[in-house]
């Protein structure tokens, strides 16, 4: 899908093919470097981290969709086996309205409390026809 968008954009492309005999395998290397190297360890979390933000804040969603990237192949890249723990904040537009919807209803739970603040009553104190009674423990 990405090579079709750089195609309309007339981008040029040039694929190479190398033969994997002549391709080195420095993956575990690059594994166990990083897991013995607290530095390198915290810089390449740091990396991942940004990594997977800028996929994210991409304008084109339809390509670059955090939620179907293979994170597996992603941790490898910055040289971990497994993907670390890193605090992303992502959220998918699913959740934001979910959390829009929730915070309607929560307003206007509010708004039957018949605690009615306005201008007139700047305290919220209860009409003189409200006979609730309410119990403190």
């Amino acid at each position: 899908m990405f090579l079709k968008s750089l195609k309309q954009a007339k981008v040029p492309l040039n694929e190479f093919e190398f033969p994997t005999s002549k391709v080195a395998n420095v993956q575990s290397q690059l594994e166990r470097l990083v897991e013995k190297n607290y530095y390198l360890h915290q810089s390449a979390r740091e990396a991942y981290r940004s990594y997977i933000l800028a996929y994210n804040s991409h304008q084109l969603k339809e390509i670059f969709n955090v939620h179907r990237l293979d994170l597996q192949a992603v941790a490898r890249s910055f040289g971990f086996a497994a993907p670390p723990r890193v605090n992303l904040a992502i959220e998918s537009r699913t959740s934001h309205t979910r959390k829009a919807d929730k915070v309607s209803s929560k307003t206007a739970d509010y708004r039957k409390t018949g605690h009615g603040f306005s201008a007139a009553n700047s305290h919220g104190k209860r009409d003189a026809s409200d006979k609730r009674q309410f119990i403190r423990n």
